[in-house]
C-alpha cells in the first residue's frame, strides 16, 4: 500500500518547482505546506478507489497548478475586500496605557482574521477564541507542528496588517 508520506516526498521536488512559478519567497514554502493539507485530503478522499492517480504527474500537476491558481485568487479577494479597511502604516505609541472599546478590539480581531485563509482562521480561533491546545488542534484538524504554525500565521497577520504592536 502506497503511503502518503511517500508520495509527498516522492514528488516534493516536483511540487516546489510548479509552485515556484507562481509564488516567490516565503510564500512558497506556506503555499507548499498549504497543498500538501489539500493533497492528504484528496489521498484519503481518492486512494482506496484511485490509487493511480497519485503516481500521474500529469494528474497532480493539474491539481497543484489549480490550487495554485486558487490562492492567488484567495489572496486577490483578501487584498480588494480586506485591505482597505486595515490597511494602515500608522503605530500610535503612547506612554499611558490606552483603552480600547470593545468594538474597537472586534473590528481588529476581524480585519486579523481577514488577513488569512479559512483554515488559518480556524487555527487561530480554536487557540485563542476557544482556548484549545496545540495538540487538541494537531488532532482535530489533523495538522502538524499546529505551535509551528500559529506563528507562522501569527506573523502573517502582523505583516499583511502593517502592524508590530499586535498582541495575540
Amino acid at each position: 500500500m502506497l503511503r502518503f508520506e511517500f508520495v509527498l516526498s516522492n514528488h516534493q521536488r516536483f511540487f516546489e518547482r510548479i509552485i515556484a512559478q507562481y509564488f516567490r519567497g516565503e510564500q512558497k514554502q506556506d503555499v507548499f505546506q498549504e497543498f500538501s493539507l489539500h493533497l492528504y485530503g484528496l489521498y484519503q478522499q481518492k486512494f482506496p478507489n484511485d490509487a493511480h492517480l497519485f503516481d500521474s504527474r500529469a494528474w497532480l500537476r493539474t491539481i497543484l497548478v489549480n490550487f495554485c491558481i486558487s490562492q492567488i485568487r484567495k489572496e486577490q479577494a483578501q487584498k480588494n475586500s480586506v485591505w482597505t479597511k486595515t490597511s494602515s502604516l500608522v503605530i500610535l505609541k503612547s506612554d499611558e496605557l490606552v483603552q480600547f472599546s470593545e468594538d474597537d478590539i472586534q473590528n481588529l480581531y476581524t480585519a486579523a482574521l481577514g488577513c488569512v485563509s479559512k483554515k488559518e482562521a480556524l487555527i487561530l480561533k480554536m487557540k485563542f477564541e476557544y482556548k484549545c491546545t496545540a495538540k487538541e488542534i494537531e488532532r482535530r484538524l489533523g495538522v502538524q507542528h499546529a505551535d509551528v504554525l500559529i506563528a507562522r500565521i501569527k506573523e502573517k497577520v502582523r505583516k499583511k496588517m502593517g502592524r508590530i504592536d499586535l498582541e495575540f
